[in-house]
């Protein structure tokens, strides 16, 4: 006999097992028990999976957690918030199964307010929502999860945990999210309080539970509560013969193509007694697999049939299951556009059907059709695109609706500007030039957000204003120092730009001489162009003339080459007039190299010829 209507329990749990071969009323929380640096709080940083936005170990354990929490917020209908208290701790592990989580109610109920039954056992969390109060200050559920999965090579052979919220987990890791789950639907009262190994009902005198008033031995034709504790013993282990007989689960059946007997789902009741998933789970043969077998699968994918097994036992449940979406990062964004990825689910609408809406604190940075979301399955990928030359932040909330229930999750975003970056590669700054050079300027231009953008670069002058625009630019400046700027303007609208002085020269002095020439070979500008002097028989403006003319075959220097030129070079060639420096300089055009002028400081019949033909219009150059 009780002395009161509550029963104390030191951790009740059932495990699962790997071998290797809130617009709800409900309120799920997670009550973090680790330690500094472990478990939950573990700072290993790591990258971003699967649409779980954690940046460490720990962090993404607990979203994983707070998911699952969400995906049974959905179902159950309750008014009273359950606390589910969970760590991580080195489990049983070997190079071939492990034990990877267990979970229990902390406590049982029987006879409290609104009770369906009279005389039996509840699991706290579900007793608290038939009672519509808190009916112990205790936490509900007790869960602890297998810290050695991770990069260890002595438990299944170095698996990892998967921390990915989307489902598709990569070969050799375990999904954290199914075994998360699976507990939690443990410690929701998917569990008998029977002691399997005997076969007695929990406490003295025994008591039914509501779990196993589900149970049927069909073999005998009778539920367990209709036992004995020797025929419950014989049950365990009667292995196609153990049956759940729910009302709710039963009108599932013709959804599987094994697991089913006599019109029932089979419970797992292997020959060997397995303590910890014997009679607590679905047979491991039902066909497809379900979250809540005793070793863990790959092709689960929700609650599957747990959803009407807790309405079996008493769990109410919501008419429409409503979305889930997981957390979204706040997002720091330059540019023009940026993704962020995130998990959405829903246990009765496909995900196909699920319909996005979005909102934006601050319109002016973006609006609604800045927003838009890609992908079919779990994982959706977020485009957000920010209207042009804008800074500032925005609260972000993307909703998901079903048609029926909106969800929504939001985070921050701040969208910055990053200033370009220009670089004059050409001309030298101080470079000189003379009156009539083309001048190549030439500059690199990148943006942290554009990438590439040097062909946007606009030139100008301070002498002689706008130059062009382009990665390069070909000019012929007017005499003078002119002060050139390269300019960039990135797609927010932020400028930079760049600058390096150019100085020009003519002739100032009227000499007939570059003044630059003159600067570099005489170092003054007070000689008039008739002396000579290096003393080589060349005046000082012939020297210049030479030093600016071009092989062209202009003989007569009159910047035309026709009939002239040849008949001047026939007396050269017959000696009746010996040719100047300069003269050389413009006639000398042999050989030709690739049909221009290859001059070989002399002047025979090759350079008379070469004349000849480009007054003929054979040949240019």
């Amino acid at each position: 006999m009780f002395s009161n209507d509550f029963i104390k329990l030191i951790f009740i749990i059932c495990s699962v097992v790997l071998h290797v071969s809130p617009l709800n009323a409900t309120q799920i929380t997670i009550v973090n028990l680790d330690g500094a640096n472990e478990g939950f709080n573990d700072n290993t940083p790591v990258l971003s999976v699967g649409g779980n936005t954690g940046t460490t170990i720990g962090s993404q354990r607990l979203q994983v957690f707070e998911y699952a929490a969400r995906v049974w917020e959905t179902i159950i209908d309750g008014n009273v918030e359950i606390k589910v208290e969970a760590n991580f701790d080195p489990l049983t592990c070997t190079s071939s199964s492990a034990v990877l989580g267990a979970a229990g109610t902390t406590a049982l109920f029987r006879d409290f307010p609104n009770v369906p039954l009279a005389l039996t056992l509840y699991p706290v969390a579900l007793a608290n929502n038939i009672a519509g109060s808190d009916l112990t200050l205790l936490p509900d559920i007790r869960a602890i999860f297998n810290s050695d999965v991770d990069n260890n090579n002595n438990c299944l052979n170095n698996t990892n945990w998967y921390y990915g919220l989307d489902g598709n987990k990569p070969f050799n890791s375990v999904e954290l999210l199914q075994v998360v789950m699976h507990e939690i639907a443990h410690g929701l009262g998917f569990q008998t309080f029977v002691d399997i190994t005997t076969g007695q009902k929990f406490g003295t005198p025994g008591r039914n539970d509501v779990y196993m008033l589900n149970l049927e031995d069909h073999s005998l034709g009778q539920t367990w509560d209709q036992l004995t504790n020797n025929q419950r013993l014989a049950s365990v282990t009667d292995t196609t013969d153990l049956h759940w007989v729910g009302s709710n689960v039963t009108t599932k059946i013709g959804d599987y193509t094994s697991g089913v007997n006599q019109g029932h789902v089979q419970q797992y009741a292997p020959a060997s007694l397995a303590t910890g998933s014997s009679v607590s789970h679905f047979d491991s043969v039902l066909t497809p697999d379900e979250l809540m077998e005793p070793f863990i699968t790959s092709s689960s994918k929700g609650p599957g049939l747990a959803i009407q097994l807790m309405q079996d036992i008493g769990w109410q449940l919501f008419s429409n299951f409503s979305p889930i979406i997981g957390k979204l990062s706040d997002v720091n964004m330059a540019g023009l556009n940026t993704e962020t990825q995130f998990v959405i689910g829903d246990n009765d609408t496909a995900l196909t059907s699920l319909i996005f809406s979005f909102a934006s604190s601050n319109i002016t940075l973006i609006d609604s059709p800045g927003l838009s979301v890609a992908g079919e399955e779990a994982l959706r990928t977020l485009i957000i695109t920010p209207n042009t030359g804008v800074t500032g932040t925005a609260t972000i909330t993307v909703n998901v609706s079903d048609g029926t229930t909106t969800v929504s999750e939001s985070f921050l975003l701040t969208v910055t500007n990053s200033k370009p970056t220009i670089v004059i590669d050409s001309p030298a700054d101080g470079t000189s030039y003379t009156l009539t050079d083309q001048i190549t300027f030439q500059a690199t231009a990148t943006d942290a957000e554009d990438g590439l953008i040097s062909e946007n670069t606009q030139w100008t002058s301070s002498i002689d204003g706008v130059l062009g625009t382009g990665s390069i630019v070909n000019a012929v400046l007017s005499v003078g120092t002119h002060n050139i700027v390269a300019s960039i303007i990135d797609s927010g609208g932020v400028t930079s730009s760049v600058n390096i002085t150019v100085n020009v020269y003519g002739d100032l002095d009227n000499d007939g001489m570059n003044d630059l020439w003159e600067l570099t070979n005489f170092g003054t500008l007070d000689r008039n162009g008739s002396g000579d002097f290096d003393g080589d028989g060349i005046s000082d403006l012939d020297e210049y003339l030479i030093s600016i003319s071009k092989p062209d075959g202009d003989l007569n220097i009159d910047g035309i080459v026709n009939v002239l030129d040849i008949l001047i070079a026939q007396q050269i060639l017959n000696g009746q007039l010996v040719p100047t420096p300069l003269q050389l300089a413009h006639g000398d055009v042999a050989p030709l190299v690739g049909g221009v002028p290859a001059p070989d400081g002399q002047y025979n019949i090759a350079d008379m010829l070469v004349l000849m033909r480009k007054v003929a219009g054979i040949i240019s150059y």
